[in-house]
């Protein structure tokens, strides 16, 4: 079974791009969007979740798809840490343990600058 999004190009609804790729390990980037933002001015919340769980998703499917299998995420804890108004987020996330039935992984989401605004974990079902 083939890797998903080992191209590099924008992904999904959101232009979401991978930066980079290794076994349990990935790096994914989104320029902030003003069209993203919620009543308040910043970016809404919703878009730095999917970002978080897309490097997430990802990470996993490294380690499950050579083995044929599918992941899904199925519990997600993401923390809000800073608003974002403009720049380049890079998430990156690290598969922490893969079982039979269950990956746990983490991610951070950073501006350019190194801003620390969101944290999350994510567990995942791999399916057959």
């Amino acid at each position: 079974m083939d890797i998903p999004f080992e191209s590099p190009g924008p992904h999904g609804p959101l232009p979401f791009r991978m930066a980079s790729s290794a076994p349990g390990h990935t790096v994914w980037s989104y320029d902030v969007d003003p069209a993203h933002y919620n009543p308040y001015g910043v970016l809404h919340g919703g878009v730095l979740m999917a970002l978080l769980d897309t490097a997430m998703g990802h990470a996993v499917a490294t380690l499950c798809a050579p083995l044929n299998r599918i992941n899904a995420a199925a519990q997600m804890n993401t923390h809000f840490l800073a608003p974002v108004r403009m720049g380049t987020l890079i998430a990156e996330a690290r598969v922490l343990k893969m079982g039979k039935r269950i990956a746990v992984v983490q991610a951070e989401a950073k501006l350019n600058d190194g801003t620390l605004v969101g944290l999350a974990t994510a567990q995942h079902s791999l399916l057959p």
